[in-house]
């Protein structure tokens, strides 16, 4: 009994290999499934940026020995050689900075106008940084910024963008400031 038991599970797998097998090619995954052959395109650029104006929103208070901001917009000028960084962008800045030392966390979020025509895409992110005294100095601070962000609409829809900006301000809350750093931005090629 226990031969044919052996037997028939034998007869049942060579069977079942012999059905399987085929001399036409099989894909594993299909068309639709496998990733998209484009080729990825990576822009490095420099720039620069300094605030032009205030939007008028957002709410500065002093609260138990802290400068706290919120949602405070900025309108900044970016220059650079790359047309698609240039522009104009609007941030709304968040922080709390403490009233003595001047220091502390920020973040925010952007809205970026290029200033090449674009067919109204526009750049949208978020940033976050530290301030902290400038070494050597009482009034001057250091504020590195990383910001990320993604094209909206147009020629930019679905891009990606990553800057790091290094930027020195003065005031506690900030009077002014100057920056200038680094980036990226990703765009699909054919």
């Amino acid at each position: 009994m226990k031969s044919l038991k052996c037997l028939i599970v034998l007869f049942a797998f060579v069977g079942l290999v012999l059905v399987g097998c085929s001399d036409e090619q099989q894909s594993p995954v299909t068309p639709i499934d496998q990733a998209s052959l484009e080729k990825v395109i990576i822009t490095n650029f420099t720039f620069s940026h300094f605030p032009i104006g205030l939007t008028g929103e957002g709410e500065v208070k002093l609260v138990g020995g802290n400068w706290i901001l919120k949602d405070v917009g900025v309108i900044e000028l970016i220059i650079s050689s790359d047309p698609l960084v240039a522009g104009t962008m609007t941030h709304y800045l968040s922080g709390r900075m403490d009233a003595v030392t001047g220091e502390g966390p920020v973040h925010g979020y952007w809205t970026s106008v290029p200033q090449e025509n674009t067919g109204g895409g526009v750049w949208e992110g978020n940033y976050e940084g530290y301030r902290s005294k400038m070494p050597g100095s009482d009034t001057l601070f250091v504020l590195p910024l990383q910001l990320v962000g993604h094209g909206r609409g147009g020629t930019i829809e679905g891009m990606q963008i990553r800057q790091n900006s290094n930027i020195t301000a003065w005031g506690t809350p900030p009077a002014g400031w100057y920056g200038s750093g680094d980036g990226f931005y990703k765009s699909h090629g054919n």
